[in-house]
């Protein structure tokens, strides 16, 4: 089970798991897990509680958790006809995967020393051992993508102490070695390693050893992106201009009307209209038409309090290029002849905590986030 969970934990950190999902997987290998306290138990949100809908319907809003009479249901907000859903104790009970408890177990098996502390959302700082004679680093990482992975795993060249002559990085199931980026790694002197899928089930060895020796395939170093094929035919038809970056809203609580978004690894704040705007931008991305939103719809939802202005989506741009690959916001956030504005980037590579987000404590940023696939 521990695979499967850091799998999901590579779609997001934040990952929460229904015990009635746990259970089904293996109800052996829950009780295992939480008893090593793998598995801790998540209390229930007093604001906001949402339950994933099964429905076919045009709208891919969760449905919300009411309790009526010490029972809980969950409901369509959206459409009053859709009859209560009963939840059981075990449909709402959630628990976190902890990556301190595993990393903890990481370092035990394979014999690291140093501290251990996070790097980014998506990066830890495992441990360090001498290796073949060199000091080496070693980093979990978790990304579902090549493409979204290649700016914040480079980037370990500067957050990682000088001292060390070589980095290993431990990915959950995204094998890096048969990706382009592979060679840049090597280059700089990082190694990519992937669990197996037994790992967890005897014991937490990582065969970088493995890592190290391998070579790198000819063919790799021809091709041009990490992008699949399909997300290149619709990078194509939808002509993004944008194929690089990568953003990332952690949907955390707003200090002083600051909102916290990641692009490419850096960290960014965002007032609350520029982040409302953001996310409204984000919503008709996910939509996979192009993402294109009109002046005049912005202003007719309240996104904008001038249709015939510019000013918004400047700032915009001029909050987000220093996170951006080339540092033009023109590009990401772009403009089209006819007024209409939109993130110019695959939708696969905006990514989002959508439970933070439905706790959000402006009512606008909570509707978009129904509006989240």
């Amino acid at each position: 089970m521990i695979t499967w969970l850091l799998k999901e934990i590579e779609k997001n950190p934040t990952s929460l798991f229904r015990k009635s999902i746990l259970l089904n997987k293996s109800e052996e290998q829950f009780e295992k897990l939480k008893q090593k306290s793998f598995l801790e138990y998540s209390q229930l949100s007093q604001n906001h509680e949402t339950y994933p809908c099964e429905r076919s319907c045009s709208n891919t809003c969760p449905m919300d958790v009411v309790e009526m009479n010490g029972n809980h249901f969950a409901i369509c907000s959206e459409n009053s006809e859709i009859d209560p859903v009963s939840l059981s104790k075990d449909d709402i009970s959630k628990y976190s995967f902890s990556l301190d408890v595993l990393i903890e177990a990481v370092r035990k098996a394979n014999g690291l020393t140093g501290s251990s502390y996070p790097l980014t959302t998506r990066l830890y700082f495992v441990g360090e051992r001498v290796v073949n004679g060199t000091n080496t680093a070693f980093v979990m990482a978790f990304f579902t993508s090549a493409q979204s992975a290649e700016p914040q795993i480079l980037s370990l060249m500067a957050r990682v102490p000088a001292n060390y002559g070589q980095t290993i990085v431990i990915t959950p199931s995204l094998c890096l070695t048969q990706e382009s980026i592979y060679s840049k790694l090597k280059a700089s002197s990082i190694f990519p390693v992937t669990l197996s899928s037994t790992f967890g089930q005897d014991d937490f060895k990582i065969n970088y050893l493995a890592a190290l020796r391998k070579r790198h395939p000819a063919d790799i170093v021809s091709q041009p992106t990490s992008l699949t094929n399909e997300q290149l035919a619709n990078c194509e038809k939808h002509s993004y201009l944008c194929r690089a970056d990568q953003l990332y809203i952690p949907g955390t609580v707003p200090q002083k009307r600051s909102n916290e978004i990641f692009l490419n690894g850096n960290k960014l704040s965002l007032g609350d209209s520029l982040f409302a705007l953001l996310m409204r931008f984000v919503v008709e991305l996910k939509k996979g038409d192009g993402g294109w939103v009109s002046s005049e719809d912005l202003y007719a939802e309240g996104f904008i309090n001038n249709p015939d202005t510019y000013q918004h989506y400047s700032n915009l741009r001029t909050a987000l290029k220093g996170g951006l690959k080339d540092k033009d916001g023109s590009k990401f956030i772009e403009a089209s002849k006819s007024k209409k504005y939109r993130i110019s980037a695959h939708p696969d590579f905006i990514t989002y905590d959508k439970e933070k987000l439905f706790k959000h404590p402006d009512s606008d940023i909570k509707a978009l986030a129904k509006k989240l696939p």
